[in-house]
């Protein structure tokens, strides 16, 4: 083995690459201090695999890069590559020449190649142990070292001629070897401490193996169970659908019957509120004859009034008439006796005149002498003569004037009573019309109240059918959806019955086959048993993993169908041949002993129903398993018959 290259880039004061030849005698690298030289030890002992900056002269690997310099950027990585001669297979490679490399990043990353091709640090380390060359070796002798070299311990100063022997290689495998050795005897003693803790978990690891299986074969119930309850929910959901659908028939045959109805409501209502109509313009036509009598009346009433007051002033009238009348007609009568009175005294009078103008012509020339005289008294008598007359002129007139407003009191008096006679007529045929108009009113009335409780009972009748046909619309659009959402899902549970979905790979293989390849498959005990729905959950439990065997007529046929699962890799299947299977049952003595507990609810065989065919396939399922109540009714029954039976509650 021989150094023959060492290339350089990025080491330390290395920013350009370089590459020092080693040939055949000695090569020497002068110069003066800071020049570098120790830089090309320092990456020899790096490459080989140092792992310590100090001894490096660096305070971190980063350290070892080339920093820049005032005409220099630095760098970010650095390489060495150390190219040995190796035609003496002085190292174990079947290569003459063998390279090392090592790079390293300022980011902290590093690499090493081994002839280019990247390898561990551990390789490079084991690779040169024992050559020689190793990083520990004192192929590289630098300042110090020989004064440490003397001054080291014994055991220190072994490690050289080691080294030099060619046995330390040995000694740090033996050394491996050793702590190997320790590891694995405390790794020895921790087995025997873990085997130790085992041992004592295996019977309860045993119990929870059990209930695994026990669990798995549950499961196989479970999802046969499955299969059933999909089964029935199909059956229960086609049945609803059935039933749906003629609920659906019925609701549209009610839905027609409505709308006529409706129709004919709708019509009816119409031709009330045509008549209403007529009702209202009669109403209002009535109401405006009422108005216009009601005037009339208002205007007799006032009449009526002005009448009663004016026959009240009549009769007040016609009373002081009576008494002026009665006072006149004494006035009169005075008047005439005072006429006649006066009558006479004028005639008296008048015979006196006469015999005094006899006397006054017989005598005028008698009383010639006495002339003044004579004259003052005839003056006197012709003053009171003339009063008389005047006095008669005056009671005539007076008695004129009383007869002539005599007379018209007693015209206005009979107009008067002729005109309350008409008016109490009319009164009297206004107060008929009145009441015949009220009469009539009142049946109108009577009539449109008639009439709008009518329209309001078809009214309510027609929201009340409005609601009802609202509500029947909303159920029926909820029959459609719950009927789409049936139909969907009876699709889709039908694909998965013809699918066999919910089956292992194998039992649906070989179902799908049944009748085609294959022969005397009877189907799954899923498919050939019906179970109480209020004991669903408990049966699906004792079933277990059970409910996904396939029930097959014999056992050659039980075969040809394992053999057809075997040649197309379609998985494994359970079959229950008929012609082998032998059932299982409770003895008389323990259903005796247990029949009249209260927990107790049946065998479970006895409340699933099948072909009678099926019968030892059903019995040797549930044939033991007993169906109880609760969990603690579960326990008593179990102890009454020692825990020989399946409990499931």
């Amino acid at each position: 083995m021989f150094l023959k290259r060492l290339d350089i880039i990025g080491f330390k004061s290395f920013a350009d690459r370089i590459g020092v030849d080693f040939v055949p005698g000695v090569t020497a690298v002068v110069g003066p201090n800071g020049s570098g030289k120790s830089n090309i030890t320092d990456a020899i002992r790096w490459v080989l695999g140092e792992q310590s900056a100090k001894s490096l002269r660096g305070s971190k690997m980063e350290d070892i890069i080339f920093g820049g310099s005032d005409t220099r950027k630095p760098l970010n990585f650095a390489e060495v590559t150390l190219t040995l001669d190796n035609q003496d297979q002085g190292l174990s490679l079947d290569y003459n020449e063998v390279s090392v490399t090592r790079r390293v990043t300022r980011s902290g990353e590093s690499e090493f190649l081994i002839n280019k091709q990247q390898c561990r640090l551990k390789d490079i380390i084991d690779l040169f142990m024992d050559s020689g060359l190793g990083r520990e070796a004192f192929s590289i002798i630098s300042q110090g070292k020989v004064e440490e070299i003397l001054n080291s311990k014994a055991e220190e100063r072994r490690t050289i001629f080691d080294e030099a022997a060619g046995v330390l290689k040995y000694k740090h495998r033996k050394k491996k070897a050793e702590v190997k050795l320790f590891e694995t005897q405390d790794n020895l003693n921790r087995v025997n401490d873990i085997l130790h803790e085992l041992e004592n978990q295996v019977e309860p690891l045993k119990i929870q193996a059990s209930m695994a299986k026990d669990f798995l074969e549950k499961k196989e119930e479970l999802e046969k169970f499955e299969v059933s309850l999909t089964v029935y929910e199909i059956e229960d959901l086609h049945q609803k659908w059935e039933d749906l659908s003629k609920q659906l028939k019925v609701h549209q045959e009610d839905e027609l019957k409505i709308s006529s109805e409706l129709q004919v409501k709708e019509a009816k209502i119409v031709e009330k509120r045509d008549q209403i109509a007529a009702f209202d313009e009669s109403i209002t036509d009535l109401q405006n004859v009422l108005l216009h009598a009601t005037e009339e009346l208002e205007k007799l009433e006032g009449r009526k009034e002005v009448l009663k007051e004016r026959k009240k002033n009549a009769s007040q009238n016609k009373e002081q008439l009576q008494t002026n009348i009665t006072e006149l007609t004494d006035k009169i009568s005075q008047l005439k006796r005072n006429r006649d009175s006066f009558s006479k005294t004028v005639e008296d009078l008048g015979k006196q005149v006469n015999l005094l103008q006899v006397q006054l012509k017989e005598k005028q020339a008698k009383m010639q002498l006495f002339n003044e005289n004579i004259e003052e008294k005839i003056e006197n008598l012709k003053s009171e003569y003339i009063e008389i007359l005047n006095d008669q002129a005056g009671a005539k007139n007076e008695l004129k004037y009383i007869e002539q407003q005599l007379e018209q009191q007693e015209r206005k008096s009979s107009r008067l009573d002729v005109e309350n006679d008409k008016f109490i007529e009319e009164r009297l045929i206004a107060n008929g019309k009145k009441s015949e108009i009220q009469s009539s009113l009142n049946e109108i009335q009577q009539k449109i109240e008639d009439q709008v409780g009518a329209y309001r009972e078809k009214q309510r009748k027609l929201e009340t059918s409005k609601n009802n046909y609202q509500k029947q619309e909303k159920t029926l659009y909820q029959a459609y959806q719950i009927l789409q959402q049936a139909q969907s899902r009876k699709v889709m549970l039908e694909e998965m019955e013809e699918d066999y979905s919910g089956f292992f790979q194998g039992v649906k293989e070989v179902l799908k086959a049944r009748g085609k390849n294959l022969k005397g498959i009877e189907g799954a005990v899923a498919e050939l048993v019906t179970v109480p729905k209020e004991y669903e959950t408990a049966l699906e439990t004792a079933f277990g993993g059970a409910l996904q065997h396939i029930v097959v007529d014999n056992e050659p046929n039980a075969r040809s169908a394992i053999q057809y699962l075997k040649q197309n890799s379609f998985g494994r299947a359970t079959f229950l041949p008929l012609s082998v299977i032998k059932g299982r049952a409770l003895s008389s003595v323990q259903l005796a002993s247990i029949q009249n507990h209260p927990s107790f609810i049946g065998t479970a065989v006895s409340l699933v129903k099948f072909d009678p065919r099926f019968a030892e396939v059903m019995s040797s399922l549930l044939g033991n398993v007993v169906i109880t109540r609760d969990l603690k009714g579960a326990n008593e029954l179990a102890k009454i018959l020692q825990y020989r039976c399946r409990m499931v509650t």
